[in-house]
C-alpha cells in the first residue's frame, strides 16, 4: 500500500496533470505549461494557453447491408467544421495511461516528454510566402479542387472509414477493436496535437492572404501542426506496429497522405503543416504504442 504522505513519482504526475471543464472547454490545472524552446515562435512570440474545445456529440449513420440488416457506423468529428467543437468520446483511459509514462528522475514534472517532442518550427515568412502561393494555385485549379471536395467534407469529420475501407473491413462485423483503437487514436492525438498548435501559433492560411478561400471555415484553433495530418499517419503507423505484415499497410499510409493534402486544397494548411503533422506522428508513436496498449491488443485479436 502506497504511504499517503510519501506519494510515488506517478502519484506526482497525475496530482499535477489534472483537467477540468469549464464552459465547455477541457483546461488544464495545477500545472505550469513548460516555455517553449528559445526558436519556437520568433522573438517576442506570446504563447496562449492551452484550450482544447469539446462539445457535440458523435455522428451516426446508418448504412444498410442487407433487407433484414443494418449496420450503425459511429463518425467521430475532431475538425470542428460540421460540428461546432471537437466531438466524439474522449479517450479519458488512454489518456490517463500517457501520463502515467515512466519519467526519468531528472525531467521536471512538467516537461512530460511526449509534450516536448522535437518539432521544427514553421517556416520564416519568405518560405510561407512560397506556400501561399502554392495554395493560391491549388485555388486556381478548380476542377480538381471540385474533385476532392466530396472527400473534403467527408474528412471534416474525419471518421474511421478512411482507415478500415482499405483494410476491407469497412462496416463488417467482428472489427468492433479495431474501430475502437482507431477512434481513441484520433481523439488521442486531437488531444496532444491542440498543445502543440498552441505552441507554435500558426495563424491558418486564409488570416495571412486574403485571396484564399478556404472551402470549409477555420477551424477554431491554429494550423501548425496539422492534426488531420498526426491523426492520419499515427493509425498508419500503429496499425503497421500491430500487424505488419498486413498487405495493406502501404494503402493505409496513402490514405493518410491524401487526407493530409485535402487540407491543403482545401485551403485550410501549408504543405509544411501536413510535413510537422506527419513528423510529429513518427516521434509520438512509441508513446502512443503505450497509452494504447490495451486497444492493440484488443484490436490484434481480431486479426490473428
Amino acid at each position: 500500500m502506497t504511504d499517503v504522505a510519501s506519494p510515488s513519482r506517478t502519484a506526482a504526475v497525475l496530482n499535477a496533470g489534472r483537467f477540468m471543464v469549464r464552459g465547455g472547454l477541457l483546461v488544464p490545472v495545477g500545472r505550469p505549461v513548460a516555455a517553449p524552446p528559445p526558436d519556437v515562435g520568433g522573438p517576442g512570440a506570446t504563447r496562449r494557453p492551452f484550450v482544447a474545445p469539446l462539445g457535440g456529440s458523435a455522428l451516426t449513420k446508418t448504412k444498410t447491408k442487407t433487407k433484414t440488416k443494418t449496420k450503425t457506423k459511429t463518425k467521430s468529428g475532431l475538425d470542428g467544421n460540421a460540428l461546432g467543437g471537437w466531438a466524439g468520446l474522449f479517450p479519458a483511459e488512454a489518456v490517463r495511461r500517457l501520463h502515467l509514462a515512466p519519467l526519468p528522475s531528472s525531467l521536471a514534472v512538467r516537461d512530460l516528454p511526449w509534450e516536448r517532442l522535437d518539432i521544427a518550427p514553421p517556416p520564416d515568412p519568405d518560405e510561407t510566402r512560397v506556400e501561399t502561393e502554392a495554395l493560391l494555385e491549388k485555388q486556381a485549379r478548380v476542377e480538381e479542387r471540385e474533385r476532392r471536395r466530396p472527400d473534403i467534407l467527408l474528412e471534416a469529420g474525419l471518421d474511421v472509414s478512411a482507415f478500415t475501407r482499405p483494410l476491407g473491413v469497412d462496416g463488417l462485423d467482428g472489427y468492433d477493436a479495431t474501430n475502437g483503437l482507431f477512434q481513441t487514436i484520433l481523439s488521442l492525438c486531437a488531444y496532444v496535437g491542440f498543445l502543440y498548435k498552441d505552441r507554435f501559433g500558426r495563424p491558418r492560411p486564409n488570416q495571412i492572404e486574403p485571396r484564399l478561400r478556404p472551402i470549409l471555415p477555420n477551424p477554431p484553433h491554429l494550423a501548425y501542426p496539422s492534426n488531420h495530418a498526426f491523426q492520419s499517419f499515427s493509425v498508419a503507423y500503429a496499425f503497421t506496429t500491430l500487424l505488419p505484415e498486413h498487405p495493406a499497410t502501404t494503402e493505409l499510409f496513402a490514405a493518410a497522405q491524401r487526407v493530409a493534402e485535402n487540407r491543403e486544397w482545401a485551403g485550410l494548411h501549408y504543405a509544411s503543416d501536413t510535413q510537422a503533422g506527419k513528423a510529429l506522428a513518427r516521434r509520438f508513436l512509441p508513446y502512443l504504442l503505450e497509452a494504447c496498449a490495451e486497444e492493440i491488443a484488443a484490436a490484434r485479436d481480431e486479426w490473428l
